[in-house]
């Protein structure tokens, strides 16, 4: 996604541990993989610097560290020390598994919503990657899937230990949308 977006979306992608994931996975037998993995983060705003547009947060976990905030977020002045940010990153990796002669779709799509100038700042920021193809191999061990996409390229894919690859098969058509997102809450 190209946006260099706001100190929070950059939060929940670099944190190294201070995550609690909650993860769920549903399998329909034919049907596919639903895999499903919720992050939060809780931390406090200890120093505001509007001219370089810098916050220095501190995380439950004590870690502390200093992000640049986009000029997208408009709402940084608002933001004051002490204020508590609460930040839930969610990731859903569905795949379907087409019935033979189906052909494969690809799509991409992302948004970017910020709180209206003047409202409670937050932020909440999608993106979804779609593809499709033939499976060529699967490496269980390394959980890695091999896709001949509908263009004729191989794309190999690492997938999360959490998704079940025992599901698909050499030779299945498979459709796989990878949705990322990311909800930034401020409160004081």
């Amino acid at each position: 996604m190209k946006y260099v977006w706001s100190l929070l979306a950059v939060v929940t992608f670099n944190i190294v541990s201070p995550l609690s994931p909650l993860r769920a996975q549903a399998i329909s037998p034919g049907q596919g993989i639903d895999d499903v993995e919720v992050v939060t983060a809780n931390a406090v705003v200890d120093k505001i610097d509007l001219e370089k547009r810098k916050v220095t947060v501190t995380f439950d976990t004590g870690k502390t560290k200093t992000y640049k905030v986009d000029k997208a977020a408009q709402n940084l002045p608002q933001v004051q020390v002490g204020d508590h940010v609460k930040l839930t990153a969610t990731e859903e990796l569905m795949v379907a598994v087409n019935k033979p002669g189906e052909s494969p779709a690809a799509a991409s799509v992302g948004a970017v919503s910020v709180a209206p100038r003047g409202s409670k700042p937050g932020a909440v920021v999608v993106d979804t990657v779609a593809i499709s193809g033939k499976i060529l191999a699967i490496d269980s061990q390394k959980h890695k899937v091999t896709l001949e996409e509908p263009d004729g390229k191989k794309k190999t894919v690492k997938v999360r230990k959490s998704v079940d690859l025992s599901r698909l098969a050499v030779g299945d058509s498979v459709d796989a949308a990878l949705t990322e997102s990311v909800v930034v809450d401020v409160t004081k």
